[in-house]
């Protein structure tokens, strides 16, 4: 007989920032009022997309000329703004359905079996998933007690790697790297030849002072890709509008092959696309961008307020949304029994296993994108299980 069985492959796929909602709607259905601080989903709680790229949207609907498939490596229009921004050329940007795909695409051409691959500890899901889709060797790199990259302890792992991702700000942490902390990463990664995926995702969202730009760092000194997207910046993860660039000189073939993933999935849309050309280099964005970060900060701010009391602990998120947070009770054996336990409460987090954690810690990961109002009921509910 047949046997229909998902591959081996897919047993080590896995997104816990989603696959805890099938436990959460089942208590739902129950009745109960749940509170979702799993995932960072802008538009979820109440913020708004930067409106010059949803307006852009509906004056492309009608034309005639975007109705077709758009070229496989990206709307010619969104390549060339991103390559001013990039310093690269429009040959190096390759526009995804998503910075997901962006990942995906850039693991599925470039790792091969068994080759290392150093992701921060912790690391957003996705990046442990591929490596493991791809059988690579999964090593996790340090961050010291200020929420910077260890230095002492990358220089151990970083020899025989294929490529370090570099998350910044990073999610789940919250941290945002220094120029100087980021100096040392770039001078190490040229000194082995190891190429740096760098995931910019939330490079517009930093509370204090400005993100150092990473480009000027590396530009010349080492070969990397960057990635960024519509997602959070922008505050439109519905576009699915996503992009990578290829910096340095040696990686031709590695393009090559990345179009030719590009070409079997024929597309991306074209609407938003042509919204995204829009969006990242229109000049009322600096005003967007400031608004999102005062709401955010005040929502940080009461994020610290309602978490006071409990026995927990965790880095004050400089960028992004996200707190990690370390459990100090001894009441939970596995962060997933906690998280269970929450959601019995009602409220719905990420167990910090999902991110690669220390298996002797236990952590969870919650956004603080929720008004203040509703941030302070969800950690009230907790007073009964931390």
């Amino acid at each position: 007989m047949m046997n229909y069985r998902p591959t081996e492959r897919m047993n080590v796929v896995s997104y816990p920032i989603r696959d805890i909602v099938i436990e959460a709607k089942r208590e739902e259905a129950k009745g109960t009022n749940m509170i979702w601080l799993n995932i960072g989903d802008p538009p979820q709680y109440g913020f708004e997309a930067f409106g010059h790229a949803t307006e852009k949207v509906k004056t492309v609907l009608d034309n005639p000329h975007l109705k077709g498939y758009a070229f496989s490596q990206g709307d010619s229009e969104l390549r060339e703004n991103i390559a001013k921004i990039e310093k690269c050329t429009p040959e190096d940007v390759f526009v995804t359905v998503g910075l997901t795909e962006g990942i995906d695409f850039f693991f599925h051409s470039f790792i091969g079996f068994g080759e290392k691959i150093l992701l921060p500890n912790p690391a957003y899901p996705l990046y442990i998933s591929k490596t493991k889709m791809f059988e690579g060797n999964l090593v996790f790199y340090k961050h010291d007690e200020n929420g910077q990259i260890d230095i002492r302890d990358l220089e151990k792992k970083i020899p025989g790697a294929k490529t370090i991702v570099i998350i910044n700000p990073n999610n789940p942490l919250g941290s945002v790297y220094t120029e100087d902390n980021l100096v040392e990463v770039v001078e190490l990664c040229a000194k082995h030849d190891v190429p740096i995926f760098y995931d910019g995702s939330y490079d517009k969202i930093i509370f204090d002072g400005e993100l150092v730009d990473f480009r000027k760092i590396a530009d010349e000194k080492i070969q990397y890709v960057y990635g960024s997207s519509l997602s959070k910046n922008f505050g439109y993860p519905g576009a699915r509008i996503g992009w990578v660039t290829f910096h340095g000189d040696k990686w031709t073939e590695i393009k090559d092959a990345f179009l030719r993933l590009c070409n079997q999935r024929l597309s991306v849309n074209w609407e938003y696309q042509k919204a995204a050309a829009t969006a990242i280099i229109d000049p009322v964005y600096s005003e967007y961008i400031e608004e999102m970060k005062k709401k955010l900060l005040l929502r940080r701010d009461a994020l610290a307020k309602a978490t006071k009391e409990l026995q927990i602990s965790y880095p004050f998120p400089k960028g992004a949304f996200y707190a990690f947070m370390k459990i100090k009770t001894n009441a939970w054996k596995y962060d997933v029994e906690f998280v269970r336990a929450a959601i019995k409460k009602g409220v719905v987090f990420v167990p910090g296993s999902g991110f690669g954690t220390n298996e002797n810690e236990m952590y969870f990961r919650t956004t603080f994108l929720p008004e203040p109002e509703i941030l302070k009921e969800a950690f009230e509910r907790m007073k009964g299980v931390l």
